[in-house]
């Protein structure tokens, strides 16, 4: 992978800091996408533009890695202070016959109130899944429940809609939070 000059001094940086980041290649991965975000109004990624963007996914029954990472990128959002406006979470559901705008809007709002939750039909949940290259499977209970195994990598999608970075689960908030300064630095 060829990595762009500006991201060198990041990769300098964050190697010294023992930091995994995948430095993306928009043109593999990523891209604009429609949902129905929790106040069930459409939503569009390029309504973000301009904004550095935290996207995960996974669901509300999540028992452990969601309300982790969640937990995770609120902390990283309750850091930044004054340049918390030019940074927004965003959590997609893979289970939409669940996680209605209703169970979105209460379970963001949780972490932090300016999170958005979004959802859609299983069929456009799929396809934001697809473009970012979400694993995800549906696991059937004895008990007539389920649960949804996901793969859970931290998204994080520059000013103009393009995929920056993918940072894998379990990185620390600090971790996050000073690769989440150095892009806004960068980006000015």
């Amino acid at each position: 992978m060829v990595v762009p000059a500006k991201h060198v001094l990041f990769l300098l940086i964050f190697s010294a800091l023992s930091i995994t980041v995948t430095w993306a290649n928009t043109e593999e991965l990523g891209g604009e996408f429609s949902l129905t975000d929790h106040n069930n109004n459409p939503f569009e990624l390029r309504q973000l533009q301009g904004k550095l963007v935290l996207l995960f996914f996974g669901y509300t029954y999540c028992p452990d890695i969601c309300p982790t990472e969640l937990a995770n990128v609120a902390a990283v959002l309750n850091e930044l202070d004054d340049q918390g406006d030019r940074v927004q979470g965003l959590f997609v559901s893979l289970d939409p016959g669940r996680d209605s705008p209703e169970v979105m809007r209460d379970y963001v709002h949780y972490f932090n109130k300016g999170l958005v939750g979004l959802t859609g039909s299983e069929d456009e949940v799929a396809q934001v899944a697809r473009q970012y290259r979400v694993n995800y499977k549906r696991h059937e209970r004895e008990d007539g429940g389920y649960s949804i195994d996901h793969s859970a990598n931290l998204y994080l999608i520059d000013g103009k809609g393009k995929l920056t970075a993918v940072v894998p689960y379990g990185m620390p908030p600090k971790h996050i939070l000073d690769l989440v300064r150095g892009l806004l630095a960068e980006s000015g």
